[in-house]
């Protein structure tokens, strides 16, 4: 009799116990805006030189092009699936009035930073929505070099830029 009360407690403790826990849904909006400022500006300012403002022009093309390849190499429905753990992550962590309900992403600028490989890294540019409806923008400026990948790597292969990405976020994320 003594065992089958404690399996009554147990259970008893188990069902009402769970339901006391509260999750705050969250929500991804992610656009598909890619931009890449690299080569192309300065082979611009070179070819303005020989060919006048039309090479201005055509260096932003380069970079326009750069950002299109990259761009189709984001799969965006990993990077959403990753946010939402990274976001559930955070919130198991903070307070409830602190806890990310929404998260949107305005753009995804890619930039060449100073390096070997022409490393590249990612700047966010979009918003958080807390529970309490505080809404916070946001676009992390601050590039960190052990925060970037080559640039070919990023034109070419799906999983590193996913990657950069999901990195970039989560550095920012923990200094919130």
């Amino acid at each position: 009799m003594n065992y089958l009360k404690k399996i009554i407690v147990l259970f008893t403790l188990i069902l009402f116990g769970c339901q006391t826990l509260t999750t705050t849904p969250v929500e991804i909006i992610l656009s598909p805006e890619v931009t890449y400022t690299g080569k192309g500006a300065g082979a611009g300012i070179a070819l303005m030189s020989a060919m006048g403002p039309s090479g201005i022009a055509i260096g932003a093309a380069i970079d326009v092009g750069i950002g299109k390849k990259i761009q189709v190499t984001i799969n965006y429905q990993n990077l959403e699936s990753r946010f939402t753990s990274l976001i559930i992550q955070h919130n198991a962590l903070q307070l409830q009035n602190k806890k990310i309900q929404l998260l949107k992403i305005n753009k995804f600028k890619f930039q060449s930073v100073s390096g070997e490989k022409d490393p590249t890294a990612v700047i966010i540019n979009g918003s958080i929505t807390f529970s309490n409806g505080d809404i916070y923008s946001f676009e992390n400026k601050k590039i960190e070099n052990d925060i970037s990948r080559p640039l070919e790597n990023l034109k070419t292969k799906n999983h590193v830029t996913d990657e950069l990405i999901i990195s970039t976020l989560n550095d920012y994320l923990s200094k919130i």
